[in-house]
């Protein structure tokens, strides 16, 4: 098999400076009337301005800031309902779009958004189309089917996934980075190395996505540092390497560190991607064994040290791991999302509860 049995793609990708000016007059394609999702950032650098332009029938709705929470979600439910438009579009992070993300394909949802993250099997076939501009280079959720949302009551975070939750137009504007604060992109480009990373070694990845993944992660690990250091010509290619990531995991999922990681930010409320990037030398070590070929392949064909490259990055960055010495109280409801999750089941190696506990413990181990 090369390619996944099925295979879903944004309907149109653009990737070009500017390219966000031209959102409204894309999304017409759809119908006149929209919701535009965005974060306050947008508002105060003046490209939400820039965006509508003198648009009467597109209308605004801002994201509050901080991870997306299924009650954020219902409340813009309950505005897409009010006033129902013909699309939606999200500009910002992957947090912006995770969001919109969900409240396109759940306005017509009978339940609760914390219903479907628990009975994702209920979710019916979105029938808004979502319109997607990152102004992060991470999460690549501009090329993906999935919404990761946190439901703070529970303290638990999982993601919300359809078919048809596939974004129908992208807009990759290296533009939308400028400003765009360096623990930001630390984060963010953490995160999506990460991902390129675990899509590689899936135990469900194919040639296509392999090849997909391949590519992002030697063009990230080329290119976030120098962004990093301020230079914006390496802008387009991260966010490029975010997307191509985005679809490679959405089709050959990830593995453990994310298993870990999405129970860990529930409980600790620490950035996604340097979660994922404190779990990886627990994960590396865990599936060493089974992953060694691919190690020394990326190695010997790009010089390319996984486990060098994110110490190196942490490093210059001054990020710390935040869960050293920590303790997680309800051990028994951790290991159970480790194993629950769709991620871990697709890592290379079988997790058991008692290795989900030893990496737990490794990573939370205080510094000697």
């Amino acid at each position: 098999m090369i390619i996944p049995q099925q295979l879903l793609l944004p309907q149109q990708t653009f990737a070009k400076p500017g390219a966000v000016r031209s959102l409204v007059k894309e999304a017409s394609l759809f119908g006149p009337r929209g919701v535009l999702v965005h974060g306050r950032s947008l508002v105060t650098s003046g490209k939400l301005a820039e965006i509508m332009g003198s648009s009467t029938t597109v209308r605004s709705w801002e994201h509050g800031g901080g991870e997306p929470t299924v009650e954020g979600v219902d409340a813009l439910r309950a505005e897409l309902k009010r006033d129902r438009p013909d699309w939606v579009a999200a500009v910002g992070g992957g947090s912006v779009i995770d969001l919109a993300k969900a409240a396109a394909g759940l306005v017509d949802a009978q339940e609760t958004t914390a219903f479907y993250q628990r009975n994702n099997s209920a979710i019916l076939p979105a029938t808004l189309p979502l319109i997607a501009a990152p102004a992060t280079a991470g999460t690549g959720s501009e090329a993906t089917v999935v919404a990761v949302l946190t439901n703070p009551a529970q303290c638990f975070k999982q993601s919300i996934r359809h078919p048809t939750f596939m974004p129908k137009i992208v807009l990759l504007d290296p533009d939308l980075l400028a400003g765009c604060p360096q623990a930001t992109l630390a984060a963010a480009g953490l995160d999506a190395f990460i991902q390129a990373f675990e899509s590689y070694t899936s135990q469900y990845a194919t040639p296509f996505t392999r090849a997909l993944s391949e590519l992002a992660l030697v063009r990230i690990s080329q290119s976030l540092l120098p962004l990093y250091r301020g230079d914006m010509s390496f802008a387009g290619d991260m966010l490029e390497a975010s997307t191509v990531t985005g679809l490679a995991f959405s089709h050959a999922r990830l593995g453990v560190i994310h298993g870990l990681a999405h129970p860990l930010g529930a409980r600790f409320h620490a950035a996604h991607g340097l979660t994922c990037a404190c779990c990886l030398p627990a994960a590396l070590a865990f599936n060493r064994a089974v992953i060694a070929k691919d190690l020394a392949y990326l190695k010997q064909r790009y010089a390319l040290d996984v486990e060098e490259q994110v110490h190196a990055w942490l490093s210059e960055m001054a990020l710390e791991n935040p869960f050293r010495g920590k303790r997680v109280d309800d051990i028994d409801t951790f290991v159970a999302e480790v194993l629950a999750s769709g991620s871990t089941a697709a890592n290379p190696r079988t997790v058991t509860a008692e290795d989900a506990r030893q990496l737990l413990a490794d990573i939370t181990a205080a510094a000697s």
